[in-house]
């Protein structure tokens, strides 16, 4: 499973997120309206102390000392001069980037004034093209020493964007300490969802690879919420399973001991007859037969079910040695087929050597069964992680439908030969408590592949 898909990574990048979009709302809506409102305070009082000291000024030196001064244009430099001051610039600007919108805003605060005295109805300062917007105007009277009444007009229009303002805050100290605040928190909601369930996959898996008995932490069952009814449910549920895997199998074995021994009465009949009709009758003949495949039958079924009871691990062995005797015993049963060993690298496994043997020699069965006399059967085995081993007959290989249902038991397809369907479910059985999987597939240059994918030794 790719880590962007896990339900961890999920879960915090929601909650991050959610709290990452909250946190934009808030500050658009809400912290764009309370800085306006303290932005017209602040402009307010300096209007107030400003218009005093312009006041104070008109009285006593007259009309022209208050002429406001434009900004001097800028000045034309040459293209030594661009270079020269072209970095400074560019660092100066990308320092100032976060306060850009106050200098706009707070800029000098002559352009948001205009002072008109009252008696003699004439303009004491401001500029010509001062903003009168009746939803924005800010009027207030001032008294100076001398008794005389001025208006003071106060321009309050906000001229920074709202989004201005969102981006200065996200660059700020504050937002990063609240997104690693808000990012903390994601991380110890998704460990506390995510952990019990990763538990509980683990007891899954361990009951899948036979470990009927495990259940979940003792911690995790005493839980009160949802996880803990769950972690109580998972372990009935596996009650239940056992329960029914384990009667299954006695099921199956007591049946089988049953058969036994009218299946040995009748061999003994047969037998009997035998003595007495001839051994060319084709009645007791055929009598003989049935039995034999009886008998096959219900060794079948025996080895089927006592295949859970069978400890997978073992002892240390390699695997060239041992593949290469079953080899030669399958070329001794099939003296028609050809077999390639191709060892690419030897493997050293820790498993049951019996069960590994009785997976693979059913595996070689099933392809020479299925396959035309003198078709090659090709074995390899390779080592990465895990151990390989890939069984390849060159025969006409199967459907895709047939293809998913070989490892059903008494499963058999369109098939006419000898045989019960449980080779193969058999060997994958016996692969998977050795801890490994098996693949069966159709290879891209035909012919039935069987994959078998097996830990190494622990000490590799």
């Amino acid at each position: 499973m790719k880590w962007y898909k896990r339900l961890f990574w999920k879960v915090f990048a929601s909650i991050w997120a959610v709290s990452f979009i909250v946190l934009l709302a808030t500050i658009f809506f809400v912290g764009a309206v309370t800085e306006q409102d303290r932005f017209k305070e602040v402009v307010t009082a300096k209007a107030q102390g400003y218009a005093e000291i312009m006041v104070e000024k008109y009285e006593r030196k007259g009309f022209q000392t208050l002429l406001p001064r434009p900004p001097p244009p800028p000045r034309h430099r040459d293209d030594d001069d661009d270079k020269e001051s072209g970095k400074k610039d560019k660092h100066a600007r990308d320092n100032n980037q976060r306060e850009n919108f106050r200098r706009d805003v707070w800029w000098n605060i002559s352009e948001r004034v205009f002072i008109t005295d009252l008696k003699q109805k004439k303009k004491v300062i401001g500029f010509n093209n001062f903003r009168r917007d009746a939803d924005s105007l800010y009027v207030f009277n001032v008294s100076s020493d001398s008794g005389n009444i001025y208006q003071v007009d106060v321009d309050l229009h906000w001229d920074a964007s709202p989004f201005t303002h969102v981006l200065a805050t996200i660059l700020s100290v504050q937002m990063v300490l609240i997104l690693l605040i808000a990012s903390a928190g994601a991380l110890l909601v998704s460990m506390i969802i995510t952990r019990p369930l990763n538990l509980l996959r683990e007891h899954s898996q361990a009951i899948y690879r036979g470990e009927l008995e495990r259940r979940t932490d003792k911690k995790l069952r005493k839980r009160g919420d949802e996880l803990g009814e769950l972690a109580r449910d998972f372990d009935h549920m596996a009650d239940y399973v056992q329960q029914t895997i384990t009667s299954h199998q006695r099921l199956m074995q007591d049946v089988s001991h049953e058969l036994r021994a009218p299946l040995a009465r009748l061999q003994a009949a047969a037998g009997i007859a035998e003595q007495r009709m001839g051994e060319d009758d084709k009645a007791v003949q055929r009598i003989i037969r049935e039995c034999q495949r009886l008998d096959q039958l219900i060794g079948e079924i025996l080895s089927l079910s006592r295949l859970e009871q069978m400890e997978g691990l073992g002892e240390n062995v390699w695997l060239y040695p041992l593949l290469q005797e079953w080899v030669d015993d399958a070329h001794f049963a099939y003296p028609k087929r050809e077999f390639c060993l191709d060892m690419k690298s030897d493997c050293e496994i820790g498993v049951n050597v019996k069960l590994l043997e009785r997976a693979i020699n059913n595996i070689l069965g099933n392809a020479c069964k299925h396959t035309p006399e003198g078709t090659q059967i090709d074995l390899t085995v390779d080592k990465a992680d895990q151990c390989v081993v890939c069984i390849r007959d060159h025969g006409p290989g199967v459907t895709e439908e047939q293809l998913t249902q070989l490892c059903n038991p008494f499963y058999r397809g369109q098939s006419q030969t000898e045989g019960y369907g449980l080779g193969l479910s058999i060997a994958q059985r016996a692969i998977e408590r050795l801890g490994g999987t098996l693949v069966l597939r159709n290879h891209p240059e035909g012919g039935l592949e069987a994959i078998i994918r097996l830990p190494c030794a622990r000490n590799q």
